[in-house]
């Protein structure tokens, strides 16, 4: 038998206290319980002990009363609830069929249940009557491997007749990940009107683009020859339009729609959308909950970059971060800039890329910036910065983006820029008091923080702090160390300063120490040191139902790497992580490796994803039902030379958790 054994401390005997000592052993034995059951088991089998009747549908069943009591807490009360119960020896069961009560019964005994099409339904009434959660749990699992088109509505009924919310939940992850095949079935039109416009609403409906729901709204009130063949009238919208997020439809499609509709509520309708694609520059400021991606995902994404062979040649390629295989994979979108070395930020859950360089003949900063959009697949290229920037901060605070001085390869710069969505223009703000290059900056309760990087060929450990509201820079307590191309995050109200290096040995050496700043005492504590050098980490943000993944990358050149920050409105501390990477990462496609250097990241929502490309998921899709895969992601500068990203066992372990609610549907 295996057995556990745990130490307690050493007392004193109560005779020799001074001269003796002892030492208690407690024993705990792994096979107990299931060697009680198999002894319950015997005695009930051997007809022993017996002093309890249950008589269901006229015929009796010997128990055991004690082992009733301990199961559920139906035989609990009446045995140990003072009822009248607790004196008789044989009782009555009404509302249970004998066989669903032996099935009960023989799991009490043994922690087993046979289950099949023809008792599940029985035994479900029996287990809600007599409230044993687990054998709900079991029917509710084995009524969902069979569920189909034919069969849902009849599951969704069993569902609202016992109150079970978690089966009505996975129903509705059932429609939501098989919508578009769903949506063209006759029993898609018998669900109630309520049901489809909380499953049209849901931002867990996937479909490949919003023109699929646009048609399932039309599928629910008419047949597919008749949308097909357009016969339908749109004069008196139907209520489920509501839940169309038109913006997100393609330009083309709206134009279309519009033109061929009379004057209508729809038409109105159809016309702002069309408007929010011609005010393209002004999209980031236009968002509603109609111009959402439909996902409860945020993403890793990574833009651009130099390829290490040959040095000279720049990227055009975005690639996302598939966290459960631990790779980078390639998607497309389309005339996307070539730079390297940028800033960068989220703001609205669109990317912006600042500055930057285009080191292909010589050292040369840009002052071009570019906004890519997750909901279109597109780049668009905003105003430029007045003057260049290369090796900057980039941050976020309130409505504005910032970039914070670093330099022109010319010379070392203190100029902050301050971007407006809403008019497109960039403005001078106040300079810092000096120049400084290849910091790291983050925002935290609406001010903006720089810490730490290097002047000419010092390395510095200073912390500056900017206040919008004043247009001023003041000085705060320096940093413990010294360091540059490092990472800055706000988190849970103090800043984490973490990775980089220094020269303090010498020569360049990464520095493994992350150092805490509070704010409300202006003091720096060291915290828990890397495991490994980051010399050149990313940094960021994901609000979450899991840790945030925090890729490290970078190449031992002066080149920093920047990684966005991305919050929720409704962000929980309490599910917050802060993950890195170990470095260098590498991405392989198609079988060829890849190494790609200076790639800007972002913490963004995903694209729309065709259902084949949901394999990060899981890797067993048959044994899933529910809710989106994980989509696209973002990550920031990989200065290194990239090879297999390592996941620890806990970001692992969490990502499995989040992801693992894709799947297909299940088939008898």
């Amino acid at each position: 038998m295996a057995e556990d054994q745990e130490l307690t401390q050493p007392c004193k005997t109560p005779l020799e206290p001074s001269l003796q000592q002892c030492t208690s052993n407690t024993y705990r034995s792994v096979e107990h319980s299931q060697s009680l059951l198999s002894g319950l088991v015997a005695l009930r089998d051997s007809g022993i002990l017996f002093d309890v009747v249950l008589v269901v549908e006229g015929k009796p069943i010997e128990a055991h009363r004690i082992l009733l009591a301990a199961s559920c807490d139906y035989f609990r009360g009446m045995f140990a609830g003072g009822l009248r119960e607790m004196e008789q020896e044989e009782i009555r069961i009404h509302g249970v069929s004998y066989n669903a009560m032996c099935k009960i019964l023989n799991f009490i005994y043994t922690s087993e249940l046979e289950l099949s099409l023809n008792n599940v339904q029985e035994t479900l009434t029996a287990a809600c009557q007599l409230q044993i959660p687990e054998v709900i749990k079991f029917c509710c699992d084995f009524l969902m491997s069979w569920v189909d088109e034919e069969n849902i509505l009849d599951v969704y009924k069993l569902a609202d007749l016992f109150d079970l919310n978690q089966l009505s939940e996975q129903l509705d992850s059932y429609i939501l990940k098989n919508f578009v095949a769903f949506s063209k079935t006759e029993i898609y039109r018998q669900l109630p009107l309520e049901k489809v416009y909380s499953l049209l609403s849901s931002n867990l409906l996937e479909v490949n683009c919003e023109n699929e729901v646009y048609e399932g709204v039309l599928l629910y009130h008419y047949t597919l020859e008749q949308v097909e063949t357009d016969q339908v009238s749109l004069m008196e919208p139907p209520k489920l339009l509501e839940t169309v997020r038109f913006p997100l439809m393609e330009l083309q499609i709206l134009q279309r729609l519009h033109d061929k509709l009379s004057p209508c509520p729809l038409r109105e309708t159809v016309a702002d959308a069309l408007m929010y694609h011609k005010n393209e520059c002004l999209q980031p400021m236009l968002q509603t909950s109609q111009t959402q991606v439909r996902s409860e995902f945020h993403c890793v994404v990574g833009f651009g970059g130099m390829h290490s062979t040959p040095s000279t040649a720049l990227s055009d390629q975005a690639k996302f971060l598939n966290p459960i295989l631990g790779e980078w994979r390639h998607f497309t979108a389309a005339l996307a800039p070539r730079m390297s070395n940028q800033g960068i930020a989220v703001f609205n859950n669109f990317v912006y890329l600042i500055g930057g360089d285009n080191n292909v003949r010589g050292f040369r900063a840009e002052s071009r910036c570019w906004r890519y959009d997750p909901r279109h697949n597109k780049w668009f290229q905003i105003q430029s910065l007045q003057q260049e920037h290369a090796d900057l901060c980039v941050c976020v605070v309130d409505k504005y983006i910032y970039a914070v001085a670093g330099r022109d390869y010319h010379e070392d710069l203190r100029e902050v820029e301050r971007y407006d969505p809403k008019t497109n223009t960039w403005e001078y703000m106040a300079p810092l008091r000096k120049e400084v290059y290849a910091h790291a900056g983050a925002a935290l309760d609406g001010k903006m923080y720089i810490t730490c990087g290097r002047r000419g060929d010092d390395y510095l450990k200073e912390l500056h702090c900017y206040d919008p509201g004043a247009d001023r820079w003041d000085s705060l307590a320096d940093g413990p160390v010294r360091r540059a191309w490092h990472g800055m995050a706000a988190l849970l109200g103090k800043l984490y300063v973490m990775g980089g290096s220094n020269n303090d040995s010498g020569y360049r050496r990464d520095v493994h120490q992350v150092a805490c700043y509070s704010t409300s005492t202006d003091q720096w504590t060291n915290v828990c040191p890397l495991p490994a050098g980051h010399g050149e980490p990313g940094r960021g943000f994901c609000p979450l139902k899991g840790p945030l993944f925090n890729p490290q990358h970078g190449q031992k050149k002066h080149k920093r790497p920047s990684l966005a920050s991305s919050f929720a409105s409704n962000f929980q501390h309490e599910i917050t992580s802060l993950f890195l990477c170990n470095d260098p990462v590498s991405i392989k496609s198609n079988g060829q490796e890849d190494t790609t250097k200076c790639l800007p990241v972002a913490v963004v929502s995903p694209l729309y994803r065709s259902h084949s490309e949901s394999e990060c998921c899981s890797s067993d899709r048959s044994k899933n039902v529910g809710s989106n895969p994980p989509p696209i992601w973002a990550c920031s500068h990989p200065h290194k030379r990239l090879r297999n990203c390592d996941l620890t066992p806990t970001s692992e372990l969490l990502y499995r958790r989040l992801c693992q609610q894709g799947g297909r549907l299940l088939e008898k």
